[in-house]
């Protein structure tokens, strides 16, 4: 939704093709994986069909065909940037499956494979801070950077919760290991008498 959005604002504030749009979402927001161009006609074909936009009579010396923003497209512009943004229900993390998985098996080092991971997320949280952020780069990527390294941070954090979690059950003499449970699960509708 929000390239959709953002193609629809920037086509709100000026008429433009698609490469050109494609450049410059990727110019504000310091993407660090660039749209693909045919993406990008795709979102304009659906907000044509949807009515947010139109086809313009300009072209330029190439003969790109340049797109605007209808009134309706510049409503719903307004509305999408006055709304807060819903936060999606959490998608499940690989890490979080790994780590609950393993936690509950016997003979797992649990703390080792945790000091492991949260080495190799404080190198990429590094290697982010180098990089991420280009130099004399705009506002607008300077805040979506902002936002990949704060992410990584919150893997930190969430890796020294878990080691923390563990010592303390295992201080309270907590059974980690889970063991399977053999009684096969009900499934189905129970038989008729």
């Amino acid at each position: 939704m929000s390239v959709r959005m953002s193609i629809l604002a920037m086509l709100a504030q000026q008429p433009s093709y698609g490469y050109l749009l494609r450049a410059e979402f990727d110019r504000r927001t310091g993407a660090p994986k660039p749209l693909n161009v045919g993406q990008v006609y795709k979102v304009l074909e659906t907000l044509e069909r949807d009515g947010f936009v139109t086809r313009s009579e300009q072209t330029d010396a190439d003969g790109h065909i340049f797109y605007e923003a209808s009134a309706a497209g510049r409503a719903e512009v307004e509305r999408w940037l006055s709304t807060p943004e819903q936060a999606d229900a959490p998608a499940r993390s690989d890490l979080a499956v790994k780590v609950a998985i393993a936690s509950t098996l016997p003979g797992v080092d649990i703390e080792r494979m945790l000091a492991l991971q949260r080495h190799a997320a404080i190198e990429r949280l590094q290697q982010l801070a180098r990089s991420v952020t280009p130099d004399g780069a705009g506002l607008g990527p300077q805040l979506a950077a902002d936002a990949i390294i704060f992410e990584a941070e919150t893997e930190v954090r969430w890796l020294d919760h878990v080691a923390e979690r563990i010592r303390a059950a295992r201080a309270a003499g907590a059974p980690l290991d889970v063991p399977f449970d053999t009684e096969p699960p009900k499934r189905g509708r129970p038989r008729k008498a």
